[in-house]
This record gives structure tokens, sequence and C-alpha cells, in this order.
């Protein structure tokens, strides 16, 4: 299962089939999990806020074993209220708990976008402190809720340009498949320890 944004619906990552394959495509393949039994509800624009009043409404029956959040950007960029977003996160959270499923959440990373558009100062600043919000809330819904969030050291190489699209905002085929293979190294711990 996969909710957030368009960085979840796999954008810039064109699959063979047709669509996106994205880091959640790839994670699957690594996880041996048939395209067939992944449902990704993301959609482009979409902030936490979004993720809750129109994905998590068509996914609440489900019970998926692991389910995975990637948003947040866009609410980095266009301004969010910490204590609103962490309530969300805490449903999604909540949600996925409840159902008996391991969620991942992906931490927002520092895209290149914002040391290629002329941008003020100011604004790169309080983008770049939104991010750091976002996921000091994403860390702490991820304890909270006794779910996995990735230390900061295991993704360090999305720094490199090489993981980005063109556009800066997107990540390259490259980048969604370094992604998926961090995610690939959680989820498989979680789901051993849930299994035993």
């Amino acid at each position: 299962m996969v909710l957030g944004d368009s960085v979840a619906e796999g954008r810039d990552d064109p699959d063979p089939a047709g669509g996106w394959l994205g880091w959640a495509g790839r994670l699957a393949r690594r996880l041996g999990v048939d395209s067939g039994d992944v449902l990704n509800v993301s959609d482009a624009g979409a902030t936490i806020e979004d993720v809750v009043r129109d994905q998590l409404p068509a996914v609440r029956a489900a019970r998926p074993r692991l389910a995975v959040l990637g948003c947040g950007m866009n609410d980095a960029l266009n301004g969010f209220e910490p204590a609103a977003a962490g309530a969300r996160l805490d449903e999604v959270h909540g949600w996925a708990r409840d159902a008996g499923a391991v969620l991942l959440a992906i931490p927002v990373p520092r895209p290149p976008l914002l040391d290629r558009s002329p941008i003020s100062q100011f604004r790169k600043k309080r983008v770049l402190q939104r991010i750091a919000l976002f996921n000091i809330e994403l860390e702490r819904a991820a304890r909270d809720f006794g779910m996995a969030f990735p230390a900061r050291e295991t993704v360090t190489k999305i720094a490199d340009p090489a993981m980005w699209s063109s556009d800066g905002i997107h990540l390259s085929p490259a980048g969604h498949d370094y992604v998926a293979e961090v995610i690939e190294h959680l989820a498989a711990g979680m789901l051993g320890e849930r299994a035993n």
C-alpha cells in the first residue's frame, strides 16, 4: 500500500509496461511482491492533509502487511502548521497500526530545485526549516506508533545530483531505486519481527 505525492506515485521513473514504476514498483520487485498486489493511491501535489482526506478513506478497509507513506515536500514548499500535520500523521500511523500493517514513512529530502531556482534566500531558508519540521513530525509519529523511520545517515546518498530528475523536485530512476533499497532493508526487518 502506497500513500503520498508525485514522488510516491513514481513520477519520472517510467515503467516499460506503462505508467510509472517509481520506488514503490521497484520495492515490490525487491520484496518479490507481484505488481497486482500493490495498491498505490498517491496523487501529484498531495500534502499530508490530502493523504488523510482523499487517500486514506480509499484504503481504510484494506489490511496490507506493508504501507509506505511518501509525502511532505508539498507541505514544505507551500507551508503547514506542525501541530496539524502531526495530527494527520498520527491518523495515518494509527490506521496502519489498527490494520496490523508495518508503516514506513520516507523522510523529506532537500530538493536540488532549491539551489537552482531564483527564489530568495529567505524563502529557501523557510522551505528548509519546514522540511526539518516535517521530518521531526514524521520521526515522532513513527516512534510513538512503534514504526520505522530511516535514520538520516542511511539516506545521505539522496544528496547526489544523479538521484534527481532534471526538474530538481522529482527523483530520477536511480533515485527511486535507491529509496527502494533503503525501504527494503527496513521493511524486511520489521516484517520479520512481526512474523516472530
